[in-house]
This record gives structure tokens, C-alpha cells and sequence, in this order.
């Protein structure tokens, strides 16, 4: 994150030489040995740990985790896209749009060790940090990054638990090769350890307003109440007995962040995902990229390059559906300057009067026309393209909002819909009133789930929500069939890496 190098803190020890035969020389700590003791020693050192732990967020330090792996299971599990051409050259990407994906598939198994890496790491922080003396770190200090890591271990498992059905719940830095080997926990004891980590987390972190500008994209208080208020809702989705207690939490949660007045909407929707904008008041959480080189640095991606359509001049690896073309025009030209919903030309580019007006060319500065040609129908992602498409083909310093205040104002309004309490519509309208459309006064549970529904497919389309979406609702095998998927309810968790399996046969 900003002013945390993304680097692995490594230790270098020296072997002191000295001649004669006395005991202290050969009393030598083992050079090859990075000792814990040595290492953890000031607030400078405990960050630079710390950065380890951020390192590994959306497995973004590396190409084959994050532009593509991230971005078949993120992205080709959802009914409202299709594969390019070019994705059926890779077995491990298709199977994933296919869902005939086995325990051997290459981006299963890097979901797996990303994140138990970043485990590793954070619970590296949280033991060392904790046990330093008071001589080298100071109070304030030491409470914030062990609040940023309890954060950060509830993270890695969230990201685990939401694809795989059981997951290992690793809270200690294993000693010693028997430390290794564990079994698998149920799902409501990790939801439950998830929950105590992200409380932790809460009780410690500072508001947004209480960052300095160096510190954007560090977690927050806000981002450890959002995440509390999405894990509780997931879980309401998954426990129906419990769902009115799991609902009540949730809200609880997503009620202080939006009552917080740190976060507001973001004016200009499109600026948070082509690289004009980067931390706006929306943002809670933030996968954070930067086009400063300076010691080696490459905190850039070729994401832009893989979702943007061949004729663009990407590896398009990905496109629209006449369904998702449907959904997001339905409501017509409603919005006040006559055009549709605002957030339909931010996300695709399709072939419509808007993106064809030679005068004012909305296309990347071209007409859909001069891109794609006159008559046809493709329908190109927006998302992760960087604003001009010259920088198509360099890596680009776009960061990806992965908690944003839009996100929480409609979890919440789901949650009071689902509670048969008042506000949900207010919520939905205000969210709506930035793409220009207009209020709506639409009462009944069932009708206002449906508008939600809706919204959500406006808000986050190519954001990697909409799959777990129709997963909490029931609603997975329905919409795959709809949209001619092969799908079974068997596929709708991962099934554990077959190297987990083998060398942990515990986890079985």
C-alpha cells in the first residue's frame, strides 16, 4: 500500500570471523537463518512486515495470479459474459467459463497459495509485533499495524471461504515441519473467526479522515465495518435459520459506514476504473497500483490489455452478452439528458446513436464504428481499460475499488428490504441519482429485491460480484441455465488443489 514497499522483508546476517577457540565463537547464530528476534526490532521493520502482509492482496505481485487467473474465476464464472477466441488456447482458463474445472486446475491452486501466503505473512506481524519491546515500537504505533493485520488475516480467509466449501483456518506460524498438516474447519467456525479477526481490526483502526493523504489505501475502521457487514449478509444467504439475526448484524455494520460521513459517492463513476482517479471518497478498499519505477518497483498490470476487445487492440479475452446487453438497457432512455442509465456507457461499449456520433466520439475518441465496423453487434468491457487506448500494450497503474461506498448502500438496502424495514428504496435512489436516473417508488419485498437485483448488475458488472450474488440468492443454476451454461450445483464451490491434498492429507 502507499509509503508500504511491496517487497518481502528479507534479513541478511553476517558471520562474524574471529580466530582462537572460544566458546562465544562457536556459540554463532546460523547465518543462513533469518532470526526472528533480529529482525523484528523497530516501527520501520514492523512496517516493512507489514507490507509483506498487504503484498499478497488479489495475488497482484504476480502476472499469472492476477491478470489472468484472477480474472477467469472473477470474471468467466458470470452468466453475463463470453469467452474471446483466444481463451480457448488455455485449458485452466476455460474450464472455469466451461465449470468443468478438476482439483488440478493452475488458478485454483494459486487462489490457494496467494492467500495462504499472505496468512503466513500477516501472522508473522501479529505474532513479532506483538512481542516487541516497548524500546522499539511505540504504543500508537504497534495497536495500528496489528489492527491492519487482524484485517488482513480475515481477508485471506474471506477470499478462501467464498470459493472453497472448507478452508484451513491458519492462525499461528507453524515452528516446525508437524505444524503442517491440519484439517479443514467447518464454515460457521472460520465465518466466525473471520468475524472476531474483522472486530479486532475494528476496534484499533482509524477512521478515513484520521489517515494522512500518505497513507491512502491502508485499511481503515470503515473497512473492517464493511467487510463485517458483507461477511454477515453472505452468511445470511448460506444459514436461512439464523438469516434474521445474521441480517440485524449485518446492517448494524453497514449502517456505521454509511452514517460515518467518511465516504461518499464518486461523481465520476468511470474515473474509478480506467486510471483517471485513484482513492476517490467511494473507496473503502482499494488494491492499490502505481506508475512509480524508482528502486525497481513495478506495481502496474497488463489487466487493461486482457478485458479490452481484440478490435480495440487488446487480447480480447473477454465480451459482453446480448443478455447483459438487455438487463442494463431495459429501463430505456430514462435517465434526465434523455440517454440510458449513465453507468452503461462507463461499462461497455456497444453500438448505439451515443458511441456513433461523429461530432463528439465517445469511443476511446473513435466511433464504435471506426473500432468495431459498421453493422455489427460486439459488445467490448469498459472496465480496467485505461482512458486512452495508446496505453494499451504497457502495463498501467489502474487501481481496482474492492470495497466501495456503492457496494455497502445496497447491502444495506437489501438487508432492510429482506427485514421488512423502510430506507431500501432511499438507498437504491441515491445510488441511482449519480447515473442521472430517476427516482423510483417501488414497494414490496419481491419488487424491490428485483430493482436491487438490477442495480447491482449496473453498479458492478466486471467487478467480481455478480456470481457470488446469485450464489447467496439461490439464484446460480437458474441464471447459467438461462444464459446456456454448462453448470451443476456441484460446481459451485472449488474443489480443494489436488497439492493441498496430497501433502496435507489431513485436509480431506
Amino acid at each position: 500500500m502507499k509509503k508500504l514497499h511491496l517487497y518481502i522483508p528479507v534479513v541478511l546476517a553476517l558471520l562474524a570471523i574471529a580466530p582462537g577457540c572460544r566458546k562465544d565463537v562457536l556459540d554463532q547464530r546460523s547465518p543462513d537463518k533469518l532470526e526472528t528476534d533480529l529482525y523484528w526490532t523497530s516501527k520501520e521493520r514492523a512496517l516493512s512486515g507489514l507490507s509483506a502482509a498487504y503484498s499478497q492482496v488479489e495475488g497482484f505481485v504476480y502476472w499469472d495470479n492476477y491478470v489472468e487467473a484472477r480474472s477467469v474465476r472473477s470474471f468467466y464464472r458470470e452468466d453475463y459474459v463470453e469467452a474471446g477466441d483466444d481463451a480457448y488456447n488455455y485449458s485452466w482458463w476455460i474450464e472455469h467459463y466451461n465449470f468443468n474445472f478438476t482439483s488440478g486446475n493452475y488458478a485454483i491452486d494459486l487462489l490457494w497459495r496467494e492467500n495462504y501466503r499472505g496468512i503466513y505473512y500477516t501472522n508473522q506481524v501479529l505474532e513479532n509485533v506483538t512481542a516487541m519491546k516497548p524500546e522499539m515500537i511505540d504504543d500508537a504505533s504497534r495497536n495500528m499495524i496489528l489492527g491492519e493485520a487482524h484485517f488482513l488475516r480475515a481477508y485471506y480467509h474471506y477470499k478462501l471461504l467464498v470459493d472453497f466449501e472448507k478452508i484451513i483456518i491458519r492462525d499461528k506460524v507453524p515452528l516446525k515441519e508437524a505444524d503442517l498438516p491440519k484439517g479443514l474447519s467447518e464454515r460457521k467456525e472460520t465465518w466466525d473467526f473471520i468475524c472476531n479477526e474483522l472486530k479486532a481490526a475494528e476496534k484499533v483502526l482509524p477512521l478515513r479522515s484520521e489517515r494522512p493523504d500518505a497513507e491512502l489505501g491502508r485499511v481503515t475502521k470503515g473497512t473492517a465495518q464493511a467487510l463485517l457487514g458483507k461477511v454477515y449478509l453472505y452468511r445470511a444467504g448460506e444459514d436461512k435459520g439464523a438469516a434474521t439475526a445474521l441480517l440485524t448484524e449485518s446492517g448494524e455494520w453497514l449502517g456505521k459506514v454509511t452514517s460515518s460521513n467518511q465516504y461518499h459517492l464518486e461523481s465520476n463513476f468511470m474515473s474509478m476504473f480506467n486510471g483517471a482517479a485513484k482513492n476517490t471518497q467511494e473507496s473503502i478498499f482499494e488494491l492499490q497500483q502505481s506508475s512509480d519505477v524508482n528502486n525497481g518497483a513495478a506495481y502496474g498490470s497488463y489487466l487493461g490489455d486482457w478485458v479490452a476487445a481484440s478490435q480495440m487492440g487488446g487480447y480480447g479475452e473477454i465480451y459482453g452478452t446480448p443478455r447483459l446487453l438487455t438487463e442494463m438497457l431495459k429501463e430505456g432512455r430514462t435517465a434526465s439528458d434523455q440517454l440510458y442509465d449513465h453507468r452503461v456507457y462507463a461499462s461497455i461499449v456497444f453500438n448505439d446513436p451515443y458511441f456513433n456520433d461523429g461530432t463528439t466520439p465517445r469511443a476511446y475518441g473513435y466511433t464504435y464504428d471506426d473500432i468495431f465496423g459498421a453493422g455489427t453487434s460486439v459488445i467490448a468491457f469498459r472496465k480496467w481499460v485505461p482512458a486512452s487506448l495508446d496505453r494499451l500494450g504497457n502495463d498501467n497503474a489502474i487501481n481496482v475499488p474492492l470495497i466501495r461506498l456503492a457496494d455497502v448502500m445496497l447491502m444495506q438496502a437489501e438487508v432492510l428490504n429482506e427485514l421488512g424495514k423502510s430506507g431500501a428504496m432511499d438507498l437504491v435512489n441515491a445510488v441511482r441519482d449519480r447515473a442521472k436516473m430517476p427516482a423510483l417508488n417501488i414497494t414490496g419485498k419481491a419488487a424491490v429485491f428485483n430493482q436491487i437485483v438490477h442495480e447491482r448488475v449496473m453498479e458492478f458488472t466486471m467487478e467480481g460480484c455478480r456470481y457470488y450474488d446469485l450464489r447467496r440468492w439461490g439464484l446460480l443454476e437458474a441464471k447459467m441455465k438461462e444464459a446456456g451454461r454448462s453448470f451443476s450445483a456441484d460446481k459451485a464451490f472449488y474443489p480443494l488443489p489436488l497439492k493441498e491434498t496430497v501433502n496435507n492429507p489431513m485436509a480431506q
